[in-house]
């Protein structure tokens, strides 16, 4: 039973969970120690850091609106991310033709750092959250819309011909065959996504933003407050940190009954 536990993975989450907790000590540690050999005020120590979050956060409130505001808009922007990122990745995914002619402009543009369209943005939205908002999406939804149409188009076209000569409804394909074979794909995509989103909402608010963590990052850089920069650091981490690890829980919890192989041109014919 042990070794059956071992080999399927079942019983190693106390370990995943205690290197985990390894990892953020080391950091925390040798953040500490070459904070004490510098000795400087422009390299304050976790101590100094973290008390400064909290006081952000908890006692002056200084941080509080802006961390509401980071918070409303990467919340918003992933949700235009996922919609626009899913149904990029359906039509992609189930239509051939529109695969071959999009797939390779599509990729080209993901490529780009995003950071230079930024002004095209800021000339649509003008100045103010509708800029972030489209900017962080802008970000989110290349992952997404390539993880969907990977995933669709990796579905063995067998399972899709089979539920048809059972007679199935399109409505019961979708709830029984695709859905549960394209999953554990998709939901990599909303992670990923959600990583460039924040990313992209936080650059937003450092270019053209009054306020947001990003702009606490861009003032206190100006102003070069150490300890600040790096308590707005820390808590875009722990955002960063929390969210992910919810998103990978149900990525690990997320199986296909169904082996994703077979030919992405032809899956894509059948599905279609």
């Amino acid at each position: 039973m042990l070794k059956l536990k071992l080999l399927t993975g079942q019983g190693l989450s106390w370990k995943v969970r205690l290197g985990q907790a390894i990892f953020l000590a080391s950091l925390f540690l040798a953040w500490h120690l070459a904070s004490a050999l510098e000795s400087s005020p422009f390299f304050p120590g976790p101590r100094l850091v973290l008390s400064t979050l909290l006081d952000g956060l908890f006692h002056s409130g200084w941080m509080v609106p802006h961390f509401l505001t980071t918070l409303l808009e990467v919340f918003v922007g992933y949700v235009w991310a996922v919609i626009l990122g899913l149904s990029l990745g359906y039509l992609l995914g189930t239509n051939s033709l529109l695969f071959r002619a999009y797939e390779g402009p599509l990729l080209s543009l993901y490529a780009i750092p995003k950071v230079v369209l930024y002004p095209l943005f800021l000339a649509a939205f003008k100045l103010g959250s509708n800029a972030v908002i489209a900017f962080g999406a802008f970000h989110g939804l290349f992952p997404i819309a390539i993880y969907t149409w990977t995933a669709i188009r990796s579905m063995n076209p067998v399972h899709l011909k089979v539920a048809r000569s059972l007679g199935l409804t399109s409505f019961d394909i979708l709830r029984w065959v695709a859905i549960p074979a394209t999953l554990p794909g998709i939901v990599v995509g909303l992670r990923l996504g959600f990583n460039l989103t924040l990313l992209g909402v936080i650059l937003g608010e450092m270019f053209a933003s009054r306020s947001g963590l990003g702009f606490l990052l861009m003032s206190f850089g100006g102003a070069y407050v150490p300890s600040r920069i790096l308590a707005v650091v820390l808590c875009v981490f722990f955002v960063a940190l929390v969210i992910n690890g919810l998103l990978l829980t149900l990525e690990r919890r997320v199986k296909s009954p169904f082996a994703m192989k077979g030919s992405r041109d032809v899956q894509g014919d059948a599905y279609s």
